[in-house]
């Protein structure tokens, strides 16, 4: 089966192997979790846990590039003036 996953060593196999597991905790009726798993593999899918993770860190590189923020840990980013504002909050503000 991993003959049939583009990519499936190392650090792309740990996230297919996870969006299956988030697939079979939270969809109803998989039929095939072997479909998911290549699905998965061939397409690229991300748990959304880890989507949404990737969209935090694509704004947090945007917003730094754009001086709006200068530091991020954990969900809270840190303002040019030291303030520490809640990373959806500032999302939020400042779409991209």
């Amino acid at each position: 089966m991993l003959g049939k996953c583009t990519g499936g060593v190392g650090a792309s196999l740990v996230v297919d192997i996870a969006y299956l597991k988030e697939a079979i905790r939270t969809w109803k009726g998989i039929k095939s979790p072997e479909a998911v798993f290549v699905a998965a593999c061939k397409e690229g899918r991300k748990p959304e846990a880890q989507q949404s993770k990737s969209d935090a860190i694509a704004w947090f590189e945007w917003a730094r590039k754009n001086r709006i923020v200068i530091a991020m840990s954990g969900e809270v980013v840190y303002t040019p003036d030291g303030e520490a504002v809640a990373l959806t909050e500032m999302m939020r503000r400042f779409p991209v």
